[in-house]
């Protein structure tokens, strides 16, 4: 056997792996040793039925990030009021409320700190805003590209036909005046278009006058934002990955916190132990229907689109969509199932409609008594 530690790479549903102090891994050879897959899954001889992955005492610990949020926090909580009861030692409050602050940010702390879901929230807006800025300037370099065109098709100038030269001016499919189709092929028309009205500056329509103004400078000016932009959509992009990278990061090490809380919890308490619920979890032999989810809340989300959100039921892993549409239904009937995860776009409703929402947390067969309400008028 070998001693277990954090930085080892050791998966928590290792079977040889067993909680002590300090804790330690079964190597072949030892007593108990299980013969494994690289999943962790116990390799069986061809007459044994094949075993699945550890269910993890009925507690599997989701990857969706609100409700790892909402597991981690009910398991925190868990552990503030009965760590020290259980004799927990591998994973305290303490572990998870760092987790969760670095996912979710400390408001409360002097000065406040942002989280990782914050900043990586506010990368997207800022991408977000950098490639319609970019959207933006190039539509002004497709105007200005077609109103050069129009101008360059005067008979005294290209002329209305195409020729060589209008590849020169930065039109480059071969027989076409078109302006180019894509954001690239504009950037690089109006580069070839400036030098262009630069070696001929009896072409070029100076501003003021009652035309759009096509000359070099323009065109150079034009140049140069779209440059400017499109640099910092990609720089933006880029912090907006890094910041994508942490936050998963951080999410990951909050599941596999999680996921080893379960596995502690799966060698000091009972399967039948009430104090499983403490932590949010359900208990391993008897579990029970989960508590209803809270506070439905319902937005337009587009032509005959609604999106309903709502708070995790504790112990919930499937929730039942339920609609009435006033004047269609006369009680509730069930739309769709979400799985684990706490929102949901309803699609293809009536606009004008008056629609009403229910929400129904289920625990594998096992559902909530009751569930949160809302209504909307689609539009």
């Amino acid at each position: 056997m070998k001693i277990a530690r954090w930085d080892s790479g050791i998966k928590y549903d290792d079977p040889n792996l067993r909680w002590s102090d300090p804790s330690y891994i079964l190597e072949k050879g030892d007593p108990g040793y299980v013969e494994t897959n690289p999943d962790n899954e116990t390799i069986t001889n061809a007459t044994s039925p094949k075993k699945g992955k550890k269910n993890m005492s009925n507690n599997p610990i989701t990857r969706n990030l609100k409700v790892l949020l909402a597991v981690g926090e009910g398991a925190a909580s868990g552990c503030a009021q009965i760590q020290d009861e259980v004799k927990l030692k591998q994973t305290r409050q303490t572990d998870l409320t760092q987790l969760l602050q670095e996912l979710k940010g400390n408001p409360t702390a002097v000065p406040s700190t942002l989280g990782l879901i914050y900043l990586y929230d506010q990368t997207k807006l800022i991408t977000a805003q950098a490639e319609k800025a970019v959207t933006d300037k190039d539509e002004e370099v497709r105007v200005f590209l077609t109103d050069a065109r129009d101008i360059l098709k005067k008979p005294l100038l290209l002329g209305p036909s195409w020729s060589p030269q209008w590849v020169l001016a930065g039109y480059t499919e071969t027989g076409s005046t078109a302006v180019p189709n894509t954001q690239p092929e504009r950037y690089a028309s109006n580069s070839a278009i400036s030098v262009f009205l630069a070696q001929n500056p009896t072409f070029q329509v100076p501003g003021g006058s009652p035309q759009p103004e096509i000359t070099s400078s323009r065109a150079q000016t034009l140049h140069s934002e779209l440059r400017d932009l499109l640099a910092a959509a990609n720089t933006a992009t880029r912090e907006q990955a890094k910041a994508k990278d942490l936050s998963d990061a951080a999410a990951d090490a909050l599941r596999a916190r999680l996921i080893a809380l379960v596995d502690e919890l799966t060698l000091l308490l009972p399967p039948d132990d009430s104090r499983w619920e403490i932590f949010g979890f359900n208990i391993p032999n008897n579990p029970r229907a989960p508590e209803p989810a809270s506070a439905l809340t319902l937005s337009r989300a587009g032509d005959k689109r609604v999106l309903a959100e709502w708070v995790r039921g504790i112990r919930s892993d499937d929730n039942r969509i339920l609609i009435q549409i006033t004047g269609v239904d006369s009680d509730w009937r069930e739309l769709d199932k979400s799985g684990n995860v706490t929102e949901y776009v309803l699609k293809n409703l009536t606009p004008g409609s008056e629609l009403r929402v229910k929400i129904i947390s289920l625990n594998g067969s096992l559902e909530a008594p009751s569930g949160p309400e809302a209504q909307i008028v689609v539009a």
